[in-house]
């Protein structure tokens, strides 16, 4: 008789661990590779889009404040650090001009997670998150000299993924996803150099995505 009613207290406890109300702390270190898609000069004498740049990879990461709710579902504000970024690229078809755009981005997303549970300590997820990427561009044309003025914008963003858990104790949590995060059009100034006719009409411009693989580390207050 002692044996099943201490399974059912035991079961009882664990489930209430398991699906624990109440705020979080979130640290995840990540591969970052950013990619320009559409990469343009915009110019009213250049009718070619130019080729698009190679991809730019690095380690980045992020710090989240969370709460989870009993039922498996997480919301949570995430402030992802600083990414430096830079793309070459040149004018079609003949590989001439290098275009260099250089990307700074940081980002602050509000994200909502849902826990599908595999046992009492491994879960799946599901993620989707929308919020602000802050980006800096600016770039030159063939050399440093020849200069595209900075352009500073606040651009709507947004993400989705998918990863696992694992429950180690009652406080901490270790997992590891993908996300793919969207920062919309980013653009330079217009040139700051004379060009053939000495107009300030040039930019260089592209859309900003980027993707991740990350591990992270949770901790429950």
């Amino acid at each position: 008789m002692k044996k099943p009613v201490l399974s059912l207290l035991l079961l009882a406890a664990y489930s209430h661990v398991s699906q624990a109300e109440g705020l979080y702390g979130s640290i995840k270190i990540q591969s970052v590779q950013q990619d320009l898609a559409d990469a343009l000069l915009t110019s009213p004498r250049v009718n070619n889009r130019i080729v698009s740049p190679e991809r730019n990879k690095d380690v980045g990461g992020s710090v989240a404040l969370g709460y989870e709710f009993i039922g498996g579902w997480r919301l949570e504000s995430e402030y992802t650090i600083k990414q430096d970024s830079e793309f070459k690229s040149y004018w079609a078809p003949f590989n001439a001009n290098v275009n260099n755009m250089q990307v700074s981005s940081k980002r602050l997303m509000f994200n909502a997670y849902k826990d599908f549970p595999l046992t009492q300590s491994l879960s799946l997820y599901a993620m989707a998150g929308a919020g602000v990427a802050h980006i800096n561009s600016e770039g030159y044309q063939s050399n440093p000299s020849r200069r595209f003025a900075n352009n500073t914008q606040n651009n709507f963003a947004y993400n989705l993924g998918v990863g696992a858990d694992l429950k180690l104790t009652r406080q901490i949590t270790v997992g590891t996803g993908y996300r793919y995060v969207d920062m919309g059009k980013v653009e330079t100034g217009y040139n700051t150099f004379a060009n053939r006719i000495n107009a300030r009409d040039e930019q260089l411009k592209g859309k900003l995505r980027e993707q991740n693989l990350y591990v992270e580390a949770r901790m429950s207050f």
